[in-house]
């Protein structure tokens, strides 16, 4: 029997995160649906960072400038929709969450939203006119960029939303401390590894392959990680008190 009711307790986490998923892909395809109507005026912005290097981008079959659309308001979609996405993984994670945990939910969305969003927005502004003219900038007089859109957004999209994950960093740092699944003085000890893990990831996260836009994205992070392990400690602190 004790089989039986682990299986069971699998497929009820099973349903829930199908209930869960599905939430978020209905709330990204009404954004998306919705960002629709101004879609030429989303593609137009996704396209300021490398618009000044290159003029224009191209497509080359009939159905790639609609495809182009729809990568660009699912993208708008997916990011107006983020802080439902956070707030339903939250909730998928709640029933392992004591009660005193559970009220800290709304904040976490909050903050886990902003980060995304702090994240999405420094990459677009300087990371990706910085990796575009380096990229670009490998042209010489026999090779021509002729960018097709669909890569570029492509492109766009896996660097903006690896930024946006990763600016959560202190958001799970402070959830691992908290849930005592990791303590400050464990971070303290291993921080070498992390500092090179960091590194290993910006690489693998980051498109380009230039090493400019791996420290792009590993210095902030090295930055946040600082900021989780006091805001780590800060957590242990309150609940030595409780």
């Amino acid at each position: 029997m004790p089989d039986a009711q682990k299986l069971l307790s699998f497929g009820g986490h099973l349903e829930e995160f199908r209930k869960r998923l599905l939430i978020c892909l209905a709330a990204i395809a009404a954004a998306g649906s919705f960002c629709f109507l101004f879609a030429d005026e989303i593609l137009a912005i996704l396209m300021k960072p490398i618009q000044p290097l290159i003029g224009q981008a191209y497509f080359f079959s009939p159905a790639d400038a609609f495809m182009a659309k729809i990568k660009a308001v699912l993208l708008a979609g997916l990011l107006i929709a983020s802080p439902l996405v956070v707030c339903q993984l939250w909730l998928f994670l709640s029933p392992a969450m004591h009660s005193r945990e559970k009220k800290a939910i709304l904040p976490v969305v909050f903050i886990s939203s902003f980060l995304f969003f702090a994240g999405a927005l420094f990459c677009y502004l300087t990371v990706l006119p910085m990796t575009l003219h380096f990229l670009i900038g490998q042209q010489t007089e026999v090779l021509r960029p002729l960018v097709s859109i669909n890569e570029y957004l492509g492109f766009l999209s896996g660097m903006m939303l690896a930024f946006g994950f990763a600016f959560n960093l202190p958001v799970f740092v402070m959830a691992a401390v908290a849930s005592g699944v990791v303590n400050v003085a464990t971070l303290n000890r291993y921080q070498r590894h992390i500092i090179v893990f960091i590194f290993i990831a910006a690489a693998v996260l980051t498109p380009g392959p230039d090493m400019a836009t791996q420290l792009m994205l590993a210095v902030p992070l090295l930055v946040l990680f600082e900021f989780s392990i006091l805001a780590g400690w800060i957590v242990e602190i309150l609940r030595k008190k409780k």
